[in-house]
């Protein structure tokens, strides 16, 4: 039995919806929030990048550094010690940035990376070091190019966006630096990649062309119908009549 202080009904169901409201958004919507990164999504190519900078830096400062000494030429010289120089910023940069995210980084150069520095190091002259640290620097940075522009054209992630935009910078200073040189060999470079995006974008059969074929008149004569009906709007007195009008493209009987 139940006395006049107890509540009615809607005001108990009220105070469970309240209850239900402040669980859900005063719990579980900050639990959500704080999973979202501070700086935006981070994806697998996000990543990637990072891994490739590192690594890049990796083997490029200690062939910059030989170059310094083992060069035949002077231009060698000075573009292994700008190289250098450059990687030791962008490694710390990365490493850096790397922690700030989560991101765990590798600690030695890949195989090909470790094989090149090889080939370096059994280098029997000056001008045959010249030849593989030009070359093989240069097909490297051609292939990291890419993959730093394509991240950085579509990448979520603030953070990643501005790292991206100094590492492309100083990985083209480095190409038009190797280039310089006079020694690479561009017959050796991979051509570069057909874009397939505008012929997919072109790519219609018979049924496209059908679809077109009926569509664009019917959109053609709409929009000579808005027009007429803007520069000729019907009179007050004939907005009742034009209701029961017969629509267009039916059937006179």
């Amino acid at each position: 039995m139940s006395s006049d202080s107890d509540p009615p009904p809607f005001r108990s169901l009220a105070r469970a919806f309240a209850l239900l409201f402040v669980v859900f958004f005063g719990v579980a919507g900050p639990a959500v929030a704080t999973a979202q990164p501070r700086f935006g999504p981070l994806g697998p190519a996000d990543v990637e990048l990072l891994s490739k900078v590192r690594q890049a830096g990796l083997w490029e400062m200690p062939a910059g550094d030989w170059a310094r000494t083992r060069a035949a030429s002077p231009m060698v010289r000075q573009v292994g010690m700008t190289i250098m120089v450059d990687h030791g910023r962008l490694d710390s940069a990365v490493r850096e940035l790397a922690a700030e995210l989560g991101v765990g980084l590798p600690e030695q150069p890949n195989a090909d990376q470790q094989s090149w520095l090889n080939e370096m190091r059994n280098a029997t002259s000056g001008a045959e070091f010249d030849q593989i640290f030009v070359n093989r620097l240069r097909a490297a940075h051609g292939q990291v190019f890419s993959v730093i522009a394509q991240v950085r054209a579509g990448t979520r992630n603030e953070r990643i966006r501005s790292f991206a935009t100094t590492s492309n910078q100083a990985v083209l200073r480095h190409i038009t630096l190797l280039e310089s040189t006079g020694l690479v060999d561009h017959g050796r470079l991979p051509e570069p990649a057909t874009s397939t995006t505008a012929k997919a974008g072109l790519d219609l059969d018979a049924a496209d062309f059908l679809v077109l074929a009926v569509l664009v008149p019917l959109e053609i004569v709409a929009t000579v119908f808005v027009l007429a009906m803007v520069r000729n709007p019907p009179k007050k007195g004939k907005r009742r009549a034009a209701v029961g009008a017969v629509p267009l493209f039916a059937k006179k009987t």
